[in-house]
């Protein structure tokens, strides 16, 4: 079990930003904050650190002004406060990507078990991800234990073991990323390295590699794949959650105007026919028709559920929900008290001292109000003989003090009435807070739902352009492959150059180098007719005049002042995108003859810079 240190002072808020922005660090630290005007965290810091045990160290910050001291030593957007939790992996690489360390929120003790999951989650994710699972075995703590899926419980696969005793299995132990009931099922036999302080079942030894796993995939199946991440011309897809394909935008649309982030969305489940299996893995989603009976998605594990669900509603992308805080009552307003008229008493007669009682001292703290029996009223003395008046310098005393008294009463009433305004304005701000707390929620929901809706439109459209899509014409076959390259580039400046400029802007002629051909049928990632397409645009001159095609002399070095690339003949090399913003984007190379022919070299991705 990892110990919780209280961080509860300047001096200890400083050393924990310090130890965090340092590079001693082998572990993920966990940091939970106190909200402001409570004592005791959201997140619950004792099963916190029960379930890391010694995979991470924790830290409770306590509310006070030392949270400023610890805000001021970090870099913006790493802080973390009010009631909320983080978990800084090992390592510097979150205080540039903010991603690598996210926030969690909790607004209330309710949301306190969230919290409470997230941080344990993110701490055994970045352990995993420092290796410490596996550094932090020793013979004297491990054991090797089998048994049976009981139940999923709590992001958990609780497993019965051989012999009585219980044990549980957290995603990071069996597939890092993945949801646990998407790994293991109740009833599976399953075996694995028992960590005997924390009950953890290690079973990834037992998985197979996703070699094995995709074996049994064949060329022209169609099967589930999740995407990873969309550009607007290329995705990622996901067959395994080891085995990562790129698909380009001619394998999910023909239409080449199209951005594939308005078509797939990450998280996404589709339906992909497999064009080329492993190692080099290619999938077509334009090649998927509606009659096509999908493949089950691949088990992790023997016996264990399929990784992926095709019926599965599109995630929708949200950073995080703000729900309502509890609800503040509002402050009771204080009865206004009106001021006294204001009046000039006649001179009284003097008062006899009063005898000196326990309710006349002050009252120490915590001591009860006791009721004092009044002193009897002193006996008045005979009325002064109208012919004797009070001096004149004590008659003066007596008008003062009374105009004080006066003047004090009114104040008084004053600063009550400020303070009942005052308790009124903290009343309305309360309110309006907890207000703007529900429009805040409800318009985080209202996003969650138009992201919702918004994934199942792209997952429409990109189904409904498959339905829609013309047939596609067989090309003509050639046997002379240059003849049939030929052919493609001359079909391209038939179909985009209107008949009225055709005369004014001819296909000139021009060579083929000797590699060309090889080069074409070699890149991945761009089809033959796209290939084509440029080549006419350099030929007929269109490429000069388009700014995306960025045509310049490829040089004999990256700087600016090399010479170009030449042959002896005078040809000059230049290089033409046929591709932008895309991963590994693909240029087209030509030499431009001294009589100004042109001559096709090679087809490369953009890290290559020969001829």
């Amino acid at each position: 079990m990892s110990a919780i240190k209280r961080v509860t002072n300047t001096s200890e808020a400083e050393a924990l930003a310090a130890l965090l922005n340092g590079d001693s660090r082998t572990k993920p630290t966990v940091v939970v904050t106190v909200a402001s005007g409570h004592t005791d965290p959201y997140a619950d810091v004792e099963r916190i650190a029960a379930e890391i045990g010694d995979l991470a160290d924790l830290y409770l910050v306590t509310t006070g002004g030392h949270t400023w001291a610890f805000s001021n030593k970090m870099t913006p957007g790493t802080q973390v406060y009010g009631g909320a939790g983080r978990v800084y992996p090992v390592g510097l690489g979150w205080n540039v990507d903010l991603k690598q360390a996210p926030l969690r929120f909790a607004w209330s003790k309710s949301e306190g078990r969230k919290l409470t999951g997230q941080l344990i989650d993110d701490a055994l994710d970045m352990a995993a991800a420092a290796g410490l699972f596996d550094s932090a075995r020793t013979a004297s703590t491990r054991e090797r234990r089998a048994g049976t899926v009981r139940s999923i419980m709590s992001e958990r696969a609780l497993v019965d073991l051989v012999g009585g005793d219980m044990a549980s299995v957290p995603p990071q132990l069996a597939q890092a990323g993945v949801p646990i009931e998407r790994v293991l099922a109740p009833g599976m036999h399953v075996d694995g390295v028992l960590e005997k302080k924390s009950r953890w079942l290690d079973i990834r030894e037992s998985r197979p590699t996703a070699d094995e796993a995709l074996k049994t995939y064949a060329a022209g199946d169609v099967v589930p794949a999740e995407v990873r991440s969309v550009l607007a011309g290329s995705a990622d897809l996901r067959l395994h959650p080891d085995v990562t394909v790129e698909l380009f935008r001619s394998d999910v649309t023909g239409d080449p105007d199209d951005d594939l982030s308005a078509l797939l969305t990450p998280g996404e489940v589709v339906l992909a026919r497999v064009v080329a299996t492993g190692p080099k893995w290619r999938l077509s989603l334009r090649e998927v028709r509606e009659h096509d009976t999908p493949r089950e998605a691949l088990a992790l594990y023997a016996g264990g559920p399929p990784w992926l669900d095709p019926d599965a509603p599109p995630p929708a992308v949200v950073e995080h929900v703000e729900t309502v805080p509890e609800a503040v009552e509002p402050v009771e307003a204080v009865e206004p008290v009106a001021p006294e008229p204001e009046v000039l008493e006649a001179p009284a007669a003097p008062v006899k001292p009063a005898i000196p009682s326990p309710a006349m001292m002050p009252r120490r703290k915590g001591e009860p109000v006791r009721a004092v029996r009044p002193a009897p009223a002193p006996t008045p003395e005979p009325a002064p003989m109208p012919e004797k008046e009070p001096a004149p310098a004590k008659k003066a005393a007596v008008q003062s003090m009374s105009l004080q008294v006066t003047a004090i009463k009114a104040e008084k009433a004053h600063l009550e009435t400020e303070l009942t305004e005052l308790r009124d304005q903290v009343s309305g701000l309360r309110n309006e807070r907890v207000q703007f707390a529900k429009d805040l929620a409800r318009a985080a929901r209202q996003v969650e739902t138009r992201d919702a809706e918004l994934a199942r439109m792209r997952s429409q459209l990109r189904r409904a352009k498959q339905r829609t899509a013309p047939p596609e014409v067989a090309l003509p076959v050639f046997a002379d492959r240059e003849r049939g390259f030929r052919h493609l580039v001359e079909a391209a400046w038939a179909r985009r150059i209107p008949v009225g400029e055709q005369p004014t802007r001819p296909l000139p002629d021009y060579a083929i180098g000797e590699r060309f051909l090889g080069s074409v049928d070699a890149l991945e990632g761009i089809t033959v007719d796209k290939i084509a397409d440029v080549v006419m645009e350099v030929l007929t001159g269109l490429a000069e005049q388009s700014t995306g095609r960025e045509l310049h002399q490829l040089r004999t070095s990256a700087g600016g002042n090399s010479a170009p690339q030449s042959r002896p003949d005078g040809a000059v090399c230049y290089r033409v995108s046929m591709q932008i913003h895309t991963p590994s984007a693909r240029r087209l190379h030509f030499w431009k003859c001294p009589d100004g022919t042109i001559e096709l070299s090679r087809v490369v991705v953009h890290d290559d810079m020969e001829p």
